[in-house]
C-alpha cells in the first residue's frame, strides 16, 4: 500500500508522465479512424469542395478563414487547420483524420496535467479524464472531419485550465491574459466556450477553494461576508473574459441566422424548453448507456414533444439532481460536475438559438463530458467510503467500463467508415430520419446510382420538406433528362429558403438548358450577389447574358 501511495505522490510531482501515458493510449485508441473516408455531411462544404482549403496554406485561404463564415459558423481557426492539414497531406482525408485523432490525444494529455494540478489528485484525476477521452460520445467529434472544431476547442479549454490553474497560484495581469489568449484561441475554433467564464467561476468553488459557498470546512455553513470578498476577488479577472464571450456569442448569432435551417419558428415555453430537458435528460441516458448512438436526433417541431416523453425525461433529471444533492454533501465535485455539465449545454440546447431541426447531438457533450465525468470519479469514491466498501472496487469498476468504452469506441468508428455505412446505420435504428434519407441518396448519387438514389429524396420528402432534398431530387431528375420535374422542385426548394445558392444555381442552369434563357437570368444574378465569390456562377451568369444577345453562345453544364 506504501507503494502505491508513494507512485501517487510521484504522479502529483510529474504529471506530464501519466499525461502522456494518457495521451498515447488515447490515440491508439482511435488511430482506426484514419481509415475512414469523408462523409457527405459538411465535409464537402468544409474540405473536399472547399477551394481554399484545398490550395493549402495561402494568403487568399488565411483571410478567407477569418472574412467567409461555413455552413453557418465562424471558426478561422478551423478553417487554418483544414488548409494547413491540405498543405502537409494532400486532399485524401487520412490527413484530416489524423490531425483529429492527434489534436484529440493531446488535449486528453494537458487536461491531465491541468486537473492534477488544481486537485492534487492525480489518480482521480487520471480516471476522470480517461473516461472523457475514451468515452463512446467522443466518436463523432473525431472521426468526423467536420467536427475538427470540436476537438482544436478542447485543446485549447484544456490549456486555458492549465494557464488558469497557474494564474491561481500567483495572481498577475500577464498570467490572466495568458488565460484570455487561450480562451480567444478557442473561441476562434468553436463559439461554444462563450460559457467559460462561468466554468471557471465553478472551479473557484472546487477544487480551487478561490469561492467561499458553505462547501468546505467541517460546519459547511454559508458566511455572506466572504462571500461578498471573494465575489469581489475573483469576479472583476473573468470581466475580460465576458466581454469576448459577448462578442462570440453576437457573431454567432449573426452568422446562424443568416443560414439557419429552421424553416418555422419554435414557441419557446411550448416547443424549446420541453425539448431543452428532454435533451439533458438523453445526453445523460446516452452517457451511461452508449449504445445505438446516433449522429442526428430529428427535433420534433412545432407540435413539440408527446406528454409522456417530456415527464419521463423530468422524472429521470429529478432522480439525477437528488443524487446529485445527497453524494454533493460528501463531495463537492458532484455538484459543480453536474453544473459544469449544465452549463456547458446551455448554448446547444436550442432555448436562444437554433441552427438546425435536431434535438441533440453527440458531439455537443464534448465540453461537458469533463464535468460529468468529474462528478462521476469524485461522487463514486464518495459513495464507496461511505458504504465501507472494499476500496479495490472502483479500481476494477474503472478498468471494466473503460474496456467495454474502447470496444464501442471501435464499432462506433466503424459506422463512420464512408457515408452509405453511417446513413445505412442511422435509418437501421431510424427509417424516419429525413436527413438521413437525403444523405443515404446523395451518396448514391456521387456513386452514379441515380436510380437508387431518387427513392430516397422521395421519402425524405415525405417525412420532412427540406430545401435539400428538393434540389437533389431536382439534380437527379435533370440527370435523367427530366428537366421540368427538376425545375418544379428546384422552385419548391426556394420556397423553403430563398436564398439558396445551390438552388438558384440549379434552377437557372435548368431553365438555360431548356432555352429560357430570360427566365435563368435572374438566378444567376442572384448567386453572383449571395456569393460574390462564386466564380461558377461568374460564368454562368456572363454566358447566359451571352446567349441572350448571340444564340451562338453555349451554356455551361450545372454543378
Amino acid at each position: 500500500m506504501d507503494a502505491v501511495v508513494e507512485a501517487g505522490r510521484n504522479l502529483a510531482r510529474r504529471p506530464w508522465l501519466a499525461a502522456g501515458c494518457v495521451g498515447l493510449l488515447t490515440f491508439f485508441v482511435f488511430l482506426p479512424a484514419v481509415a475512414c473516408d469523408f462523409v457527405n455531411w459538411d465535409d464537402n462544404a468544409y474540405v473536399y469542395q472547399n477551394p481554399l482549403v484545398l490550395r493549402g496554406i495561402t494568403r487568399e485561404s488565411i483571410v478567407g478563414a477569418f472574412t467567409r463564415p461555413c455552413v453557418g459558423n465562424w471558426a478561422p481557426l478551423t478553417m487554418l487547420s483544414y488548409a494547413l492539414d491540405a498543405s502537409l497531406y494532400g486532399p485524401q482525408p487520412a490527413g484530416f483524420h489524423l490531425t483529429n485523432v492527434l489534436v484529440h490525444a493531446l488535449a486528453a494529455a494537458i487536461l491531465l496535467v491541468a486537473l492534477t494540478r488544481m486537485t492534487d489528485a492525480p489518480g482521480r484525476s487520471a480516471a476522470a479524464v480517461l473516461l472523457f477521452a475514451l468515452h463512446p460520445l467522443r466518436v463523432e467529434s473525431i472521426a468526423w472531419i467536420s467536427e475538427r472544431k470540436d476537438v482544436l476547442c478542447v485543446l485549447m479549454l484544456a490549456c486555458t485550465l492549465l494557464a488558469y490553474e497557474w494564474y491561481c497560484r500567483r495572481p498577475g495581469g500577464g498570467r490572466l491574459f495568458a488565460v484570455c489568449t487561450c480562451m480567444l484561441v478557442g473561441l476562434l475554433a468553436k463559439a461554444t466556450l462563450v460559457t467559460l467564464p462561468a466554468l471557471l467561476l465553478l472551479l473557484d468553488v472546487w477544487p480551487l477553494g478561490r469561492l467561499r459557498m458553505g462547501v468546505h470546512g467541517p460546519r459547511r455553513h454559508l458566511d455572506p461576508a466572504a462571500i461578498r470578498a471573494d465575489l469581489w476577488r475573483v469576479l472583476p479577472e473573468k470581466v475580460p473574459m465576458l466581454m469576448v464571450a459577448t462578442v462570440f456569442v453576437l457573431i454567432t448569432i449573426r452568422t446562424q441566422t443568416t443560414t439557419s435551417a429552421v424553416p418555422v419558428p419554435l414557441p419557446f415555453v411550448s416547443v424549446r424548453v420541453p425539448t431543452a430537458i428532454h435533451a439533458v435528460a438523453g445526453y445523460l441516458q446516452d452517457s451511461a448507456v452508449p449504445w445505438h448512438l446516433l449522429p442526428t436526433h430529428p427535433h420534433p417541431g412545432p407540435a413539440g414533444l408527446p406528454v409522456s416523453t417530456l415527464v419521463g425525461s423530468m422524472i429521470g433529471l429529478c432522480a439525477v439532481a437528488v443524487l446529485t444533492a445527497v453524494v454533493g454533501r460528501r463531495a463537492a465535485a458532484v455538484p459543480v460536475g453536474m453544473l459544469w455539465f449544465i452549463i456547458a449545454l446551455t448554448p446547444t440546447l436550442g432555448l436562444v438559438q437554433l441552427p438546425g431541426l435536431q434535438v441533440r447531438n453527440d458531439r455537443y457533450t464534448y465540453v461537458p463530458h469533463i464535468g460529468l465525468m468529474l462528478a462521476v470519479v469524485w461522487g463514486t469514491l464518495a459513495v464507496t467510503e461511505r458504504l465501507r466498501l472494499d476500496r479495490r472496487l472502483p479500481f476494477f469498476v474503472l478498468v471494466t467500463v473503460l474496456t467495454l468504452a474502447v470496444m464501442r469506441d471501435r464499432a462506433q468508428i466503424a459506422i463512420w467508415k464512408d457515408s452509405a455505412t453511417l446513413w445505412s446505420h442511422v435509418l437501421s435504428l431510424n427509417p424516419n430520419d429525413h436527413l438521413a434519407q437525403t444523405n443515404l441518396g446523395v451518396s448514391f448519387f456521387e456513386k452514379g446510382r441515380v436510380t437508387e438514389a431518387i427513392p430516397y429524396f422521395e421519402r425524405s420528402l415525405e417525412i420532412r420538406e427540406s430545401e435539400r432534398a428538393h434540389s437533389w431530387l431536382g439534380l437527379s431528375l435533370a440527370k435523367q433528362g427530366r428537366l421540368d420535374r427538376a425545375i418544379v422542385h428546384y422552385r419548391a426548394g426556394l420556397a423553403i429558403d430563398p436564398e439558396s445558392v445551390e438552388a438558384h444555381t440549379n434552377l437557372g442552369i435548368a431553365l438555360a438548358r431548356l432555352g429560357r434563357l430570360a427566365e435563368a437570368l435572374p438566378h444567376f444574378e442572384r448567386v453572383c450577389e449571395l456569393d460574390p465569390a462564386d466564380r461558377d456562377a461568374q460564368v454562368n451568369l456572363a454566358r447566359a447574358r451571352f446567349e441572350l444577345t448571340s444564340p451562338a453562345g453555349g451554356q455551361r453544364e450545372g454543378r
